[in-house]
């Protein structure tokens, strides 16, 4: 028997549960509704009481909420899983699909999973497009949205298992959709056909752009979950648009259906408001500066860190093989950092996300915000952006992350600080450096830097210049080693010298003073300069040292093992430790579970547990409580407590 812990309080993440019914009566009698519209419609054109025209306006409008019926069930809000009217929610996703003619049911279903997994992340979520400054850049644009969709499906995506899959289906549609309207042309109806199927089809496409993606999503630049994505309240607006002026909260529940997203917003405003989400007055729509959003645009909110798109500015070559990269950032903004705090850097190469740590070397003070990077050989990320990237370019920017970091409000009794930095490890040094100098009675700074060639020194200038600005508060001293990059030496100094550049530079013992160390560069460069400080007796607390935390989830606890049925019929086996979820060993073994967001809501992963004991987050939206009492689980989410069978969901 299945068993499905739960972890984790709840808070008003649980909300969104009592919004979704067993049965979504509300968008079945929408789809009734469009029926019965289209019906009486074409009925009176063909019959001469209504004027073709004012039909094919009808008919467009009734096409565009046709896709909500077809939304609604692609994200399987209609009927609750397990049920047995199951089926039924199919059924009304193909009918509905019909009216649009380009967007094949299944085909929908798995390329949208894709834009709520990866919202505005500009090379992986299929809606993202540069609309244009322009009103009528945007017009023309609202069209290529289909289009891309199509087109990923056959080139960028279709290596996704979960979409060849759909290409029978796709086949099956558009042959007969289009089969049947070109039958219809040829017998003598071609004005109905354009004024009933055609016209009302582009109509609706242009409004479900405008409403669903581009207004809602605009700028298009967070990545954060509460800012991906807008909410501009209104009653009028909410029937309109069949609820998705509250577009903030399908993104946050995929599994609520469309009538039940202004209650749902209305419980939980609260927390909207405390995380900054952009909540629009309605009455701007008009004004294009709606389309500039504050809370949309914040690089930063309360204490969540950013992820967001930003726009390459400048690059500046620090040294031979090392650049500096300054993001532009939304006008009168900062992000607030503390000195020697790094970023990710995102971006698709080579069929795969590469994602790196990259310390800033900018000053919290300063407008800009500067990352610097050094190629590295066979770095993949890395030679990409010494090489390919240019000013203008977008990359997908999460942080500030680290604790490796110089506060000055928190170090006021601090009377020097001692830099050791190998290479690269002069980024974050850099930032602190800046940092501290700003100050008017911040300690005194010195620097030793270990380098290859002064042809590979990275900021040499700048620290030449800020020794020259800083005469009486910045000491640097850099040497040359070929070594000094290397990880298992720290040749440039030996003990003697490093004694004598620490102790007497400042022609006081700084060991016994109210000094801190910081330290980064290679590993040993790191160690060599931590066990001399040790036999100096300083303690741990003045010696601050980067090291970068790894992304992968190293085993702790009992491990288990796993079946996983997939839907093609292979079975594998995995050993999954009670701290690690069950796909992300999967991905470490190529096991093929499909997955998109792995963080809970968009359900792609979605496994039905057959035998076993498994933890999930209350967090995770994908699955509704009476769904994990089903013994649905979700992978991304789940952690092992025994040995479990798994097998995989496919509607």
């Amino acid at each position: 028997m299945e068993t499905m812990t739960k972890m984790n309080a709840p808070g008003f993440e649980m909300a969104w549960q009592k919004s979704v019914p067993n049965v979504a009566w509300g968008t079945i009698a929408l789809f009734l509704g469009i029926s019965l519209g289209y019906i009486l419609t074409i009925k009176a054109a063909l019959s001469g009481e209504l004027h073709y025209g004012v039909a094919t306006l009808l008919l467009g409008y009734f096409c565009f909420a046709s896709f909500t019926v077809m939304h609604d069930a692609g994200h399987g809000s209609i009927v609750k899983i397990g049920s047995k009217l199951k089926p039924l929610e199919t059924w009304l996703g193909w009918i509905s699909s019909v009216p649009l003619l380009i967007a094949p049911y299944r085909a929908f279903q798995r390329i949208h999973d894709r834009h709520h997994a990866f919202t505005n992340d500009p090379e992986r979520d299929p809606d993202h497009f540069s609309f244009g400054d322009r009103w009528y850049h945007v017009l023309l644009n609202t069209f290529f949205i289909p289009v891309q969709y199509h087109w990923l499906m056959f080139t960028k995506l279709r290596h996704i298992r979960v979409i060849r899959e759909t290409y029978l289906s796709t086949a099956i549609y558009t042959v007969m959709v289009f089969g049947g309207l070109t039958t219809l042309g040829l017998s003598g109806y071609g004005l109905e056909v354009l004024c009933f199927a055609v016209i009302p089809t582009l109509i609706a496409v242009f409004l479900l752009v405008m409403f669903f993606d581009f207004i809602p999503h605009h700028p298009q630049a967070s990545l954060d979950p509460y800012h991906n994505t807008r909410i501009y309240p209104g009653p009028l607006m909410n029937v309109a648009l069949l609820g998705q002026n509250y577009h903030l909260i399908h993104h946050l529940y995929p599994r609520v259906p469309w009538y039940k997203y202004q209650s749902l917003y209305r419980d939980i405003r609260p927390e909207l408001e405390a995380k900054g989400a952009p909540i629009e007055d309605v009455l701007g729509l008009m004004n294009p500066g709606l389309l500039d959003s504050p809370n949309a645009s914040l690089v930063k909110s309360s204490d969540r860190a950013m992820k967001r798109v930003l726009k390459v500015s400048s690059l500046e070559r620090t040294c031979e093989g090392a650049v500096s990269i300054s993001f532009a950032l939304p006008k009168g903004q900062r992000l607030a950092f503390k000195a020697g705090q790094y970023l990710v850097l995102n971006k698709w190469l080579d069929g795969e996300l590469q994602s790196r740590c990259y310390s800033i070397c900018s000053s919290p003070e300063d407008t800009e915000l500067k990352v610097g990077v050094r190629a590295v050989s066979g770095g993949l990320m890395s030679h990409y952006l010494n090489q390919q990237l240019q000013a203008g370019d977008e990359l997908v920017v999460e942080g500030p992350f680290g604790d490796f970091v110089y506060e000055p409000e928190m170090q006021t009794g601090i009377s020097h600080l001692i830099l050791v930095a190998g290479g690269s490890g002069i980024t974050p040094i850099l930032s602190i450096i800046e940092s501290a100098l700003t100050q008017p009675r911040g300690p005194r700074v010195h620097l030793i830097y270990a380098n290859r060639s002064p042809e590979t020194t990275m900021f040499r200038e700048r620290l030449q210049e800020l020794e020259q600005n800083h005469p009486q508060r910045f000491k640097l001293d850099i040497g040359y080693s070929e070594s000094a990059e290397s990880a298992g030496a720290f040749e440039l100094l030996e003990r003697e010298s490093l004694n004598s550049l620490i102790s007497g530079n400042w022609g006081e013992d700084v060991f016994t003073g109210e000094s801190h160390f910081y330290i980064c560069g290679p590993d040993g460069l790191k160690d060599s300069v931590q066990a001399y400080l040790c036999e100096q007796s300083v303690p741990e607390s003045r010696v601050s040292v980067e090291r970068f935390v790894t992304s992968v989830t190293e085993p702790e606890g009992e491990c288990h093992e796993v079946l996983v049925n997939l839907a093609d019929g292979e079975t594998y086996a995995l050993q999954v430790a009670e701290n690690q979820t069950i796909l992300e060993v999967a991905k470490q073994a190529s096991v093929p579970i499909p997955r998109a967001c792995e963080a809970g809501s968009c359900g792609t992963c979605k496994c039905h547990l057959e035998k076993g004991v498994a933890a999930l987050p209350d967090t995770a939206s994908g699955l509704s409580d009476d769904e994990i009492q089903q013994g649905y689980t979700l992978a991304c989410q789940a952690r092992p407590r025994s040995d479990l069978v798994l097998s995989e969901v496919h509607f």
